[in-house]
């Protein structure tokens, strides 16, 4: 797979959600899926450098479709919660797991686009950046997004 354009996709891909990427500036978020992914995707105007495709930079993660339900249930019910209810313990911001045969981890981040803005990086060791010359994908998203933007909602809707 290769870094995709929002703006020209494949039949195989359906766009499930648009969004402002919200605490980011200038970014527009985008959640696609095949018939075994989902993809997290973000493009934003250059600053500098060449564009990955016109006009824009293009961030992107791609999950197994099944490994939607260990993403929400991971926000929801082990960051989100205490401890006590059932959360990571107390000083545990990471969560690292084998999914659907892939190496995911989520982070709790502090500082996801702006300082004192909350959120998540997510993280696929099992497939390779698209853009960079990482082994790994990384992605982050807001809790506004999640929540405001209703990214959380949506996820809930396709999830297996």
């Amino acid at each position: 797979m290769e870094l995709l354009n929002p703006f020209n996709l494949s039949k195989k891909y359906e766009q499930v959600f648009i969004s402002q990427n919200i605490g980011f500036e200038n970014e527009e978020f985008f959640l696609l899926k095949d018939s075994n992914q989902i993809i997290f995707l973000v493009i934003a105007p250059p600053n500098f450098g060449h564009p990955d495709i016109p006009n824009y930079y293009v961030y992107q993660l791609e999950i197994p479709l099944k490994a939607i339900s260990w993403l929400i249930d991971s926000i929801e019910n082990k960051f989100w919660n205490s401890a006590k209810e059932g959360g990571l313990p107390s000083g545990q911001y990471k969560l690292k797991e084998v999914v659907v045969n892939e190496t995911l981890a989520l982070y709790r981040e502090m500082n996801v686009g702006a300082k004192n803005q909350k959120g998540f990086r997510l993280a696929n060791f099992s497939r390779p950046s698209r853009k960079f010359d990482d082994n790994f994908q990384e992605f982050f998203i807001t809790d506004a997004l999640l929540i405001d933007g209703g990214l959380l909602d949506k996820l809930k809707l396709i999830q297996i």
